[in-house]
């Protein structure tokens, strides 16, 4: 009688145990999402500053190079990637620094790739040793001019 308790016991507590290890990780995983949209809505803000800057010469020059099919306004596109990298300096994710780890302008879409870190909720001995208890959050966005109505 006294094994049948003793092993139920120790089954309670391994269950125990591993139904707090899995509600931990649930929680890191849920914050690491949330952290990942933060750092895309960053980024969206940052991008749609971006794609408003204007190519003159070409739309002013001949409209027979403009993307006329599509009604799309030409972007200066080193213009825009020094709008969107100042954008990008001036925010941060959980006071953690933003990183403009790629960039890609065609003259009417925008790519970029952006990145941080954040602070694990959860810290394992094991674990923070390993990363410090960073969590790394990467972001891909991206936009495109907006239609031109003078067509």
């Amino acid at each position: 009688m006294a094994s049948e308790v003793g092993s139920i016991s120790v089954l309670i507590t391994s269950l125990f145990l591993l139904v707090f290890i899995l509600s931990v990780g649930i929680i890191d995983i849920s914050d690491s999402y949330l952290a990942k949209r933060e750092l895309i809505q960053i980024g969206e803000d940052a991008i749609l500053v971006a794609s408003h800057t204007l190519n003159e010469n070409l739309y002013y020059s001949d409209l027979q190079e403009l993307d006329v099919a599509n009604g799309r306004v030409p972007i200066d596109c080193a213009l825009a990637e020094s709008k969107f990298r100042g954008e990008i300096t001036l925010r941060n994710l959980r006071k953690n620094e933003i990183s403009v780890s790629g960039w890609h302008c065609s003259g009417y879409e925008i790519t970029a790739s952006i990145n941080s870190k954040i602070q694990a909720l959860v810290n394992f001995p094991i674990l923070s040793n390993i990363n410090k208890g960073l969590i790394s959050i990467d972001a891909i966005i991206g936009a495109t001019s907006e239609v031109s109505n003078t067509f």
